[in-house]
């Protein structure tokens, strides 16, 4: 099953987007369940606050009608004024049996207008039937059979009747629109269960795969490569805070590997150089020195007689020449495609005064020289500190200390040492001779040279 283009990518957003689903569903869920409480609390209040009262009424209004036209029809065979009694409690039941209804259904206009009609067929009654029938029982008259009392009590009797089954109607709409409302409710927590239920199982799946698989298998490999398989390559996937932990960890891996191997190469030196000073010991005094010793003596010769400074100068290459091949004799050739680095080759230029004088300058190497210049650059840098080491070397001084940095888009080199002033002008001529860009800065029984090569031809 492939995850669909819509899941985030961040695990923190794959995890707030489910947990807001599961909110979202709680929410809809409270407020529907919520919304149909209330529509539930407010009709079942509507039915026994408003609607069973009205019911009540209702009955008491018929009972009303019902005991005044007893009371007239008692008063009427007997001509008792005690049997008007149950037509006055009547009457005064009907009164506020009517104004509690009146009280209860204000506001619907249907059941105003059938509590109209009960009043209405009511006062036809008592005005046109029983009030006159009375009367005339009172008067000891003779009530004759054309009275329509019979008939307008009939009328009177099916108005209340129909107000009657209007206010049940009324609680039955009340009572299913309660059960409705409740039943909705129930309906809608049912279906935001289930959806909470599929959108559970969704998310454990969908973070088994994004999440708890990657994290197995980036576990498993961390495991190898820590038990010493340094040549397992640690596979960045899953979540962007999994795959960037995935690429830390292949990066590590990566770097420790490269360190092992330049480890072993520097063991694999280490050994190299324990050999070459065990064939330089038994040398002893080896022809590189001499060969070195005579170049700086030359050097300084050219320094003193400057007429004789080409004839030195083609002298001295060739004696580079010739310690060059013998130290590719010594050493070995140079691996195919490789150099030595940069502090390296420095390094040696200045351990060869070691070798010749018993003492060499301090070396200062500043900066951050693990990002290699260009071969050119490298090879010009390591030939003017050569040259420079060789034009310093005047009677009654040298150089004390060597410190290359880069600046500013540069190599710069500085070499500082002792002069005594008469020397002062052959160091100026000599330094010139090796480059004219290079700069002597003399002071009081010491100099400073400095020298700077661009890393780029265009800086």
């Amino acid at each position: 099953m492939a995850i669909p283009r819509f899941w985030p990518r961040t695990l923190r957003w794959r995890v707030f987007l489910l947990v807001s689903g599961l909110l979202l569903l709680l929410l809809i869920t409270a407020i529907a369940t919520t919304v149909s409480r209330v529509h539930v609390t407010e009709a079942d209040s509507r039915v026994r606050d408003t609607l069973r009262p009205a019911q009540t009424a209702a009955a008491d209004l018929a009972k009303g009608y019902v005991d005044m036209e007893t009371g007239e029809r008692g008063f009427l065979l007997s001509r008792d004024p005690q049997f008007l009694e149950p037509y006055d409690n009547g009457s005064a039941a009907v009164g506020a049996a009517r104004d509690r209804i009146a009280r209860l259904l204000d506001g619907e206009p249907e059941s105003v207008a059938l509590l109209a009609d009960v009043d209405a067929a009511g006062t036809a009654w008592r005005t046109q039937a029983a009030d006159p029938a009375i009367a005339l029982a009172r008067a000891d008259g003779v009530i004759a059979d054309g009275v329509p009392g019979k008939a307008l009590f009939d009328t009177l009797r099916t108005r209340i009747a129909e107000l009657q089954n209007h206010v049940d109607e009324l609680i039955s709409a009340g009572l299913a629109s309660s059960n409705r409302a409740s039943g909705t409710a129930d309906v809608i927590a049912t279906v935001c269960v289930g959806l909470a239920l599929v959108l559970g199982a969704a998310s454990v799946f969908l973070l088994r795969r994004s999440l708890v698989v990657p994290l197995d298998r980036l576990v498993s490999q961390v495991r190898e490569v820590s038990g010493g398989d340094l040549r397992r390559e640690v596979e960045a996937s899953g979540p962007e805070e999994l795959a960037a932990l995935g690429e830390a960890v292949e990066a590590m891996r990566t770097r420790i590997l490269s360190e092992a191997e330049q480890v072993a190469a520097a063991s694999n030196r280490i050994a190299r150089l324990e050999e070459t000073d065990r064939i330089a010991r038994r040398l002893g005094d080896t022809a590189i020195r001499r060969l070195y010793g005579i170049t700086l003596d030359l050097q300084s010769a050219a320094a003193r007689f400057p007429r004789s400074g080409s004839a030195m100068a083609t002298a001295i290459t060739g004696i580079d020449r010739t310690i060059s091949a013998l130290r590719t004799s010594v050493y070995g050739p140079a691996a195919p495609g490789t150099r030595p680095t940069l502090r390296a080759q420095v390094s040696e230029v200045v351990g060869e005064l070691e070798s010749v004088h018993g003492s060499a300058p301090g070396l200062v190497l500043a900066g951050d020289l693990d990002d290699e210049p260009p071969d050119d650059v490298v090879a010009e840098v390591v030939q003017v500190l050569r040259d420079l080491l060789h034009a310093v070397a005047v009677p009654g001084g040298g150089a004390e200390e060597v410190e290359l940095a880069p600046a500013r888009g540069a190599i710069r080199l500085r070499v500082v040492g002792a002069v005594s002033d008469d020397q002062v002008a052959a160091l100026r001529a000599a330094v010139a001779e090796v480059s004219g860009d290079a700069v002597v800065r003399p002071a009081p029984g010491h100099f400073t040279v400095e020298w700077s090569r661009p890393l780029r031809p265009d800086s």
